[in-house]
């Protein structure tokens, strides 16, 4: 099949600058959420204020991917999803949950044309920064690949994802997934992070070509790179520098993990970059966007959420919080609850 493309390695691929007219991106974003024991789709449960596919999204258009070129594959929670977003990106719907190759195909008549770069991730992932997206894509230039995927290496055992198997040259081989591995292969402790860039003209063609014979019966985007290689096209894998890229938002204990770091890089920022004092900061929790001046002191047992913006020189706390609050100079807020 490779032989009916034409690939022109003579075109001007922009190495120093991304192309984000050469980028499409597709989210997946289709699950059924079972193990987060709610009604509402995991995607839109919130990490400090922020619905955990905006995490994601914001980082697309960061790296100069418009909404208009981003598109979600939704299941039934399509209206819900779309009401949450609220922003310009296109909607693609999956019927069937057969798998992520299957959600993939779902998008088929907004990609099959695409003469391009697509940039394929999980909706449940908040962990995809900014910073590793431009790697990926920076790197997948510079190797002239035709796929390019980031993968994490966990100091000890991995979680229960998809191994890379590389031969021993140390060339990408081929993902297994944990079900279907073998002894050896659940060694490995390289696992894939599900973020991947393809030439799309090269790769879309290809889906047909993987099947559902594995432990779960279903059409796995990871069969995708063990194709492309016995065609002998080039796959690499980036290596993420901090492993939880690869952890998605699975159920509840997850999403207290990632609350935990986040509120915790919140209060790094605050602390580092802005001149704030937070006393006893495992019990104060700063979600999202929360801005703070110079010389603030935030006391125990305090909750800034969404929308609050807090003056310098300001005494906020002991048991506080606050939302959609502006907070002067010099001002000090204590035993009360504000919300806007």
């Amino acid at each position: 099949m490779s032989l009916l493309i034409n690939i022109d390695f003579g075109a001007p691929w922009h190495y120093n600058g991304f192309m984000a007219d050469k980028i499409k991106a597709v989210v997946l974003a289709a699950g059924k959420s079972t193990r987060m024991k709610s009604g509402k789709t995991k995607v839109l449960h919130k990490i400090l204020g922020k619905e955990i596919i905006h995490y994601l999204l914001d980082g697309l258009v960061a790296c100069g991917i418009a909404d208009p070129d981003i598109v979600v594959v939704v299941g039934d929670d399509y209206a819900e999803i779309a009401a949450a977003v609220k922003r310009k990106v296109v909607y693609a719907r999956q019927w069937e949950q057969l798998g992520t190759a299957h959600a993939l195909l779902a998008a088929r008549e907004h990609i099959a044309g695409h003469d391009g770069e697509l940039l394929v991730a999980v909706g449940d992932n908040p962990y995809i920064t900014v910073d590793a997206l431009q790697k990926l894509i920076a790197a997948h230039r510079r190797e002239r690949a035709q796929c390019t995927f980031i993968s994490a290496v966990f100091p000890g055992t991995p979680p229960p994802y998809g191994r890379v198997v590389r031969d021993g040259q140390g060339e990408v081989q081929g993902i297994v997934e944990e079900k279907d591995a073998d002894p050896e292969q659940r060694l490995i402790r390289e696992v894939n992070a599900a973020i991947y860039l393809f030439d799309n003209r090269i790769v879309f063609p290809l889906l047909a070509q993987i099947g559902n014979r594995n432990a779960k019966k279903e059409y796995y985007l990871t069969d995708i790179i063990a194709i492309l290689r016995s065609e002998n096209f080039k796959v690499t894998a980036v290596q993420a520098d901090d492993c939880d890229i690869a952890i998605g938002i699975n159920d509840r204990r997850d999403l207290q993990t990632a609350h935990e770091k986040f509120n915790l890089g919140n209060q790094r920022r605050l602390v580092l970059e802005c001149g704030v004092t937070i006393l006893q900061p495992a019990t104060v929790t700063v979600e999202h966007g929360v801005e703070i001046g110079m010389d603030t002191v935030i006391y125990p047992c305090t909750y800034l959420a969404v929308g609050t913006r807090i003056g310098r020189n300001c005494h906020i706390g002991p048991y506080a919080y606050l939302k959609n609050v502006r907070v002067a100079d010099n001002e000090k807020v204590i035993f009360e609850k504000r919300e806007a």
